[in-house]
């Protein structure tokens, strides 16, 4: 068992005790599973290539194309302004901080990590709740919890559509499961960015608002989950989030023409995205494809020139390139696992250890991983067929890859790489380790919930 787990560990070695750069801690990792593969497994030579090739294709599409075509969305709205209509039209509605946080925070924060995730839900909201006089610190600390359990709906659903394709789960019964299971810690999410906010003042004068946004985030979350697809559950909620809590705010600052012009990519990615889901299958094109067209389409109703365009495309794949990298290298280092043994022999290792508490130690699991690698869907990559395996019964596989993925989202609350980029939106560098303390209570709250919540469920 320790030998089967040499991978992960000189991964998590890489990263946090040398603090290599993603890529290539996943570099060394993927070099140290060919070697143990070939060596000590006995793996066909052959066979490793195919593993490495099926994991490199698998990274670049679907993965990469959906990541890609989101982050241009994102960055088509950067060039046209638009996102700083945006900034401005959320900015105003209020000046009672506990609104403005829900509202930004959690409402466009879950919108913006269903968009594009790679922490734009964190660096993008934090930026505007420091530009509107928020406390750094607390500002950091409310979008660190908010960006927990939507994670798994993140980019356009990446991370669950990997997660399926790992562990040969269907897709829409897994999106399902995640959803039910993640209802009681998504749920806290609200009332805890009150206490950071305001302490026990805030929440008790303002549980009601934290309500509000549990119920418009939840209700269109689980309903589109349950019963339509991956894709669009964290969009179309903090829309909803947005509209609910904006509602109570001071709409007659807004300009609504000017919001509609912001809005347009993110609209026609919303809309098209729907059309797709309602296609039948051998004829639904790939999301990336699907978000690609979109973003096109907005971008010229924002009279940005096609020239322009391709050269935003271009410069989005040049500026994550080594993200997509680092995707394809944990892909393929998976694959190597799987075929030659290693991930069943861990799976066999942790059952033993952990008897019929399994279930409670799955989604602490999934936190280690998202607190290495700030990824849910590496993490997925990482530790997905593992949990499968581990499974007794067909509702057990979907239980523990659904708990692997809420247990990443809420390991990237604490993960360095999240509270790198948080920090520097609030201008607080250098802080990392204050923040990652703070952090910390939030994270051991919200994990003993989702370990409860799984061990409930499975028993």
């Amino acid at each position: 068992m320790i030998i089967s787990f040499i991978p992960v560990a000189a991964l998590i070695v890489a990263l946090t005790v040398f603090k290599l750069a993603a890529w290539r801690a996943a570099l060394i990792a993927l070099a140290v599973g060919a070697a143990e593969a070939l060596w000590w497994r006995g793996l066909p030579a052959g066979e490793l290539a195919a593993c490495v090739a099926k994991g490199a294709q698998t990274g670049l599409y679907p993965i990469g194309l959906v990541i890609v075509a989101a982050l241009f969305t994102y960055a088509i709205t950067v060039e046209s302004k638009a996102i700083d209509e945006i900034k401005r039209a959320l900015a105003s509605l209020s000046s009672e901080k506990c609104y403005l946080a829900l509202l930004i925070a959690w409402g466009f924060g879950n919108f913006m990590e269903g968009m594009a995730g790679f922490g734009t839900a964190v660096a993008i909201p934090c930026a505007i709740l420091v530009g509107i006089g928020f406390d750094p610190m607390k500002a950091v600390l409310c979008c660190l919890v908010a960006n927990t359990t939507p994670t798994a709906f993140g980019s356009v659903g990446v991370p669950t559509m990997v997660l399926a394709s790992e562990t040969g789960l269907e897709v829409s019964r897994l999106t399902a499961t995640i959803a039910y299971l993640e209802l009681v810690p998504t749920a806290l999410s609200p009332f805890i960015i009150l206490a950071i906010v305001e302490g026990r003042q805030g929440l008790k004068a303002h549980w009601r608002l934290a309500l509000l946004a549990d119920v418009a985030f939840l209700v269109p979350w689980l309903a589109i989950a349950a019963t339509f697809s991956c894709e669009l559950p964290n969009i179309i909620g903090g829309i909803v989030t947005m509209v609910a809590i904006g509602a109570i705010g001071n709409c007659k600052e807004i300009d609504v023409r000017a919001q509609a012009w912001a809005w347009m990519p993110f609209a026609f990615v919303v809309a098209l995205l729907s059309v797709a889901a309602l296609m039948p299958a051998h004829v639904k094109p790939s999301p990336g494809l699907v978000i690609l067209i979109a973003a096109f389409l907005g971008g010229l109703c924002q009279k940005i020139r096609p020239a322009r365009l391709f050269g935003l495309l271009f410069e989005t794949l040049r500026r994550y390139a080594l993200a997509l990298f680092t995707i394809c290298a944990v892909l393929a280092l998976a694959k190597i696992m799987g075929a030659a043994g290693m991930t069943d022999l861990l799976a066999k290792a942790l059952v033993a250890a952990t008897g019929r508490y399994y279930a409670a130690v799955s989604p602490v699991i999934g936190a280690l991983a998202g607190f290495v690698t700030g990824s849910g869907t590496s993490s997925n990559v990482l530790f997905g067929s593992l949990q499968t395996s581990v499974a007794a019964s067909e509702a057990h596989r979907f239980l523990f890859a659904a708990a692997n993925v809420m247990g990443a989202g809420i390991g990237k609350m604490i993960c360095p790489q999240s509270i790198v980029l948080g920090c520097a939106a609030a201008g607080l560098a250098g802080l990392e380790n204050a923040v990652m303390s703070k952090a910390a209570k939030f994270f051991a709250a919200v994990l003993f919930a989702a370990a409860l919540a799984t061990f409930a469920a499975a028993f």
